[in-house]
């Protein structure tokens, strides 16, 4: 599975994993149908521990966790955070993603 972060949402991610993430936990990626504020798929992100079926990968210090029927959807996604006058959060773009989005906002800390 292809998956890049950005260097600024790499930095965010790390210190809310290192301020909330338990010894075995990193940030899970989950695809959903529908919902959110676009159109189409459009993914949650949350602190959680693998379990056997999850692919787990490292990318610039940040652990990402990712079920299989996810990992169909993230394969070439990218992973950002953006702060402008309209909003903050982290986003995900994603070309596999469910037909009618890819992107979405996911929430902001």
């Amino acid at each position: 599975m292809l998956l890049t972060v950005t260097p600024h949402a790499a930095e965010r991610l790390v210190t809310i994993l290192g301020d909330q993430a338990g010894e075995n936990e990193g940030l899970r990626i989950l695809a959903r149908g529908g919902g959110c504020a676009c159109s189409g798929g459009s993914f949650a992100m949350g602190i959680d521990a693998p379990t056997s079926d999850d692919s787990v990968i490292e990318l610039s210090g940040v652990r990402i966790i990712v079920d299989p029927m996810s990992a169909q959807q993230l394969d070439g996604a990218a992973i950002d955070y953006v702060e402008d006058v309209m909003r903050q959060g982290f986003t995900i773009e994603a070309p596999n993603a469910a037909a009618g989005g890819g992107a979405c906002g996911c929430g902001g800390h």
